[in-house]
Parts: structure tokens; sequence; C-alpha cells
């Protein structure tokens, strides 16, 4: 099986699975859009000079945030806390 790019004024609609290069409209799509072998390609892509291209290379950018601190390490991480909690625990 080949995956074909289903193309349309010249944008990826659809990708599917064939046999062979079909020779028609792909069943289900109108008379203007064409089937071509594609093995890495996106819906919403573009086709042009025999070339796929994504309209969108860049990935979003990714914001990596610390992982939250717990209660325990909060306490901790301040002397002064730790001493009035103590305190109001009632724990010397």
């Amino acid at each position: 099986m080949n995956i074909y790019a289903i193309v349309k004024n010249d944008v990826v609609v659809n990708i599917i699975e064939y046999e062979s290069q079909p020779t028609t409209p792909p069943p289900g799509f109108e008379s203007g859009h064409v089937a071509i072998q594609a093995d890495n390609v996106s819906i919403g892509w573009t086709y042009a000079n025999s070339t796929f291209t994504n309209p969108n290379p860049n990935p979003p950018a990714v914001i990596e945030m610390p992982a939250p601190k717990s209660l325990t390490d909060m306490i901790l991480e301040n002397p002064a806390e730790l001493a009035k909690l103590k305190a109001a625990l009632g724990i010397a």
C-alpha cells in the first residue's frame, strides 16, 4: 500500500492509502482532486512544482514550567515559617 495526498487547488485536503496510483478522482471527491504519492505529508500542506511544503514549519514554542513544590518543601525552605508552624502546633 502507498500513501497518497489528495490535493485540490494546490492544498492537501486528505490522505488515503492505495494499492497503485489512481487515475480518476478518489471516491467521494469531485473532479479537480488529484492523488499524489507522498509518504510524509499532512492535511493543509501545499503542493507546487512537484514539492509538498508544510505551511507551518516551526512547531509552537513550548514553555517549560518548574514542577510545583510540595508544602513540605516550601516549609523546609524557610526556617522562620517552620518555627512558626512548630510554635502553632506546640512542638519544640
